[in-house]
């Protein structure tokens, strides 16, 4: 009897069946052993994923207070006498050294202090200055008053007169995401504040666009929370408008940095937030 050899292959998504050998003519078993079905494994849709990327917490900067202090800051580089500006891999040199306390291998932000940033609905008090982070240093040597560094992570170029400050690791929040609220859904009764600031002025804000809101810690915000972004209706009592949704990336006392993960319509300096 004419014997045929067969490979039967996993079917995606009814099962499989998986045999080898030979098979004789009309016959309904499968020499050798019992037909094996595997399992499939459906995708979890509600694992924790991550807000964003690396660059989303250490390009973003922050709101701080009008007048922060800094232990140093850049005063000249290797190349000063042919750049202008410096990046990642540029030696720039520090007015630190060994008598404050620096050291070989110690990393540092790189901060450019900006321009104040106004509260939520005035023109004359301030919610605190913006500070940007154009990247990191890491201390190669030092002398008694300076120290020579390396530009190790670069979000943008840095100039003289940046001023450093102890780098500290910031880790991206995992989280998992919840179904955006709808004009329907009634407001959820939490805290609530304003996007005070966009990273860079960036208008009109959408998704993936890093702002700064007017909610922090003091507020019992914290990294991986999600607030729900609206515009009330001054024309129709009661109701709003449903604009997006923010993704806590870190907190400071009065305010948070936040990352637009979900948009329906585009939205502005001065929107509201409440948290979900």
């Amino acid at each position: 009897m004419r014997h045929l050899t067969a490979v039967i292959a996993s079917v995606i998504g009814f099962g499989a069946v998986v045999a080898s050998g030979p098979l004789v003519a009309g016959d309904s078993q499968v020499p050798g052993g019992p037909i094996e079905k595997l399992q499939v494994t459906r995708a979890n849709t509600n694992i924790p994923l991550p807000i964003g990327i690396e660059a989303d917490v250490y390009c973003s900067g922050w709101i701080g207070d009008m007048e922060e202090s800094f232990p140093g800051s850049i005063r000249s580089a290797e190349y000063v006498d042919s750049q202008y500006s410096f990046t990642s891999g540029d030696i720039v040199y520090l007015d630190i050294g060994s008598d404050r306390g620096a050291a070989p291998g110690q990393e540092y932000w790189i901060v450019r202090p900006g321009e104040p940033v106004n509260e939520h609905g005035s023109v004359s008090r301030y919610a605190g200055r913006m500070y940007s982070t154009s990247g990191r240093v890491r201390i190669i040597c030092v002398q008694e008053e300076s120290a020579i560094a390396e530009i190790t992570f670069a979000c943008a170029d840095t100039i003289l007169g940046d001023k450093i400050l102890p780098f500290e690791p910031i880790p991206v929040p995992l989280v998992r995401r919840t179904k955006p609220y709808t004009s329907c859904d009634p407001p959820s009764g939490k805290v609530g504040g304003h996007i005070i600031a966009a990273r860079d002025g960036v208008v009109p804000i959408g998704t993936e666009t890093i702002v700064f809101l007017d909610l922090g810690e003091d507020d019992g915000l914290n990294p991986g929370d999600f607030l729900t972004v609206y515009r009330g209706r001054a024309d129709v009592a009661g109701l709003r408008t449903i604009l997006g949704e923010a993704a806590v990336l870190m907190t400071r006392g009065r305010n948070c940095v936040a990352k637009i993960t979900w948009m329906r319509d585009v939205m502005e300096t001065g929107d509201s937030v409440e948290l979900k």
